[in-house]
């Protein structure tokens, strides 16, 4: 979907919201101690892999919260998640920065209480046939490999999102022109569709998130040629990707649910640091993977799942100018607007 889509959608949702609530509403409820949240994500992909850790180690409910429905559905893309926050049918959404800047333009009370994972967990990969007609590979440099996409088909799973985002950062880098210097080619989201796109010769690279990368390694199609994750592109090394946020009503109704929350987070993210062997072994059972393709994906993403819920601002803010250069938000927005340090460092605190 187009951002200036995802914004108008958005911003319809909230004028109904307002509509409503002009309408003889009932004053904002006192808080609650109730310890039921309404959770949902946007996919089961690897970059959500902290929470799904954190739902199967029922680490929530060990923090005396029961998530509505469990297991949280996945809504299928950013969009209807932002759009399911802001018409208060999910309370805490797991989802990409990048919606939460959008829905931010319209609501100023949306509000970031975890980091899941960090890096761009996003990768160019080219054929084989691209790299031997360029002589290039991924030890080329950035400025080579980039050059050597232009003229190419890049396959993009839609316009305006995080993969056609990337491509046009990175074109932008060299002073290229993303919609002229490169023909891109929608192919979905599905890493399946992507790797036929790109086996077939439909495309020439493909912009997806990991394993793709890794199965068309492992299976003789391509190689992965420019990795932020591997730190390819060091000015957007580290930057903040998928996170938890809600309204700031959510956590004045369910201070303490919202607390659980961010401690349940914080678990499964301390886990994965301290057992990395059993979070591989989790991760493969996760995204259904063999072992040789379980074992090149952790390598290659372990170091992006974040460490603990708290989101750090250097990571915020190179998330920040990402999305400025790459044309998704129109100016930078200040970390604190839309982080709310005070509840997650309460949280972590363990205050109740």
């Amino acid at each position: 979907m187009r951002v200036q889509t995802h914004r108008l959608l958005l911003a319809g949702v909230l004028l109904v919201s307002l509509s409503l609530a002009s309408c003889g509403s009932a004053a904002p409820a006192s808080p609650s101690e109730s310890m039921t949240l309404k959770v949902a994500q946007v996919t089961n992909a690897i970059s959500f892999f902290p929470f799904a850790l954190a739902v199967r180690k029922q680490y929530f409910a060990q923090q005396g919260l029961t998530l509505d429905p469990s297991p949280p559905p996945s809504m299928g893309s950013g969009s209807k998640l932002a759009a399911a926050v802001e018409a208060n049918a999910v309370e805490v959404g797991v989802g990409g920065i990048t919606d939460v800047f959008t829905i931010s333009r319209v609501d100023a009370y949306i509000r970031m209480i975890g980091a899941v994972s960090n890096d761009l967990l996003l990768d160019v990969v080219v054929s084989k046939k691209l790299e031997q007609e360029s002589h290039l590979s991924s030890s080329s440099s950035l400025e080579q490999k980039i050059h050597g996409l232009v003229g190419k088909r890049i396959g993009i799973s839609a316009p305006g999102s995080a993969t056609d985002a990337l491509v046009t950062y990175l074109f932008r880098s060299q002073h290229l022109d993303a919609q002229k210097d490169v023909v891109k080619v929608n192919v979905g989201a599905d890493s399946a569709a992507m790797l036929a796109a790109l086996q077939t010769g439909r495309v020439d690279a493909i912009a997806s998130g990991a394993p793709t990368g890794e199965q068309a390694e492992l299976h003789g199609i391509g190689e992965t040629f420019i990795s932020p994750a591997r730190g390819d592109v060091p000015n957007i090394s580290g930057q903040l990707f998928v996170v938890a946020y809600l309204k700031q009503g959510v956590i004045e109704r369910k201070p303490q649910a919202v607390r659980a929350f961010i401690r349940g987070l914080a678990q499964a993210e301390d886990f994965i640091q301290k057992h990395p062997q059993e979070a591989e072994q989790m991760l493969k059972e996760y995204l259904k993977l063999d072992d040789a393709l379980a074992q090149a994906t952790w390598q290659a993403t372990k170091g992006s799942m974040a460490a603990t819920p708290r989101v750090s601002k250097q990571s915020y803010e190179v998330a920040n100018q990402f999305h400025v250069k790459a044309g998704l938000i129109a100016l930078p927005l200040a970390y604190q607007d839309l982080v709310a340090t005070d509840v997650i460092e309460k949280a972590l605190s363990g205050a109740k």
